[in-house]
């Protein structure tokens, strides 16, 4: 498998788990992805309108990896997953092949849960509310 289609596949895959979660249990409270304050990222505050940010989460990869060519038709070449399959049929085979090792993360910001919407929309009101009475105080200043 081709590295960059090892990876789409991947985090497709975690994406797809995510929003398909978040669907499925929303109902029975569990809140996949839950939203984060700035000061507590792992502390979700139901209704809290200082959990609304949206976490950056890392999906670290660790590749073993064979250098690999194509020359028939347009001369293609790339780097493809290393697959090693044993056979218990008897015979053996010897190949000699370089593998290297590719470690590197991507970072994702998955869908976010309904529960943030909520947080943000009590943190609108919230703002709204000291906006209203910010100015029926500097009103009530005037006179």
């Amino acid at each position: 498998m081709d590295i960059k289609d090892f990876i789409i596949e991947t985090i497709s895959a975690i994406a797809d788990a995510t929003t398909e979660l978040q669907s499925d249990y929303e109902e029975q409270g569990v809140i996949i992805n839950p939203p984060v304050s700035v000061k507590e990222r792992d502390l979700y505050e139901d209704g809290g309108i200082g959990s609304h940010y949206r976490r950056v989460e890392t999906v670290e990869f660790d590749i073993a990896v064979t250098a690999a060519s194509e020359t028939s038709g347009g001369g293609k070449a790339g780097l493809k997953i290393l697959a090693i399959e044993a056979g218990a049929d008897g015979q053996h085979s010897r190949r000699k092949e370089d593998v290297s090792r590719v470690k590197f993360s991507v970072p994702i910001s998955l869908s976010p849960s309904s529960a943030e919407g909520a947080n943000k929309d009590a943190l609108e009101k919230q703002r709204q509310g000291r906006s209203r009475s910010a100015k029926l105080k500097r009103q009530s200043n005037r006179f």
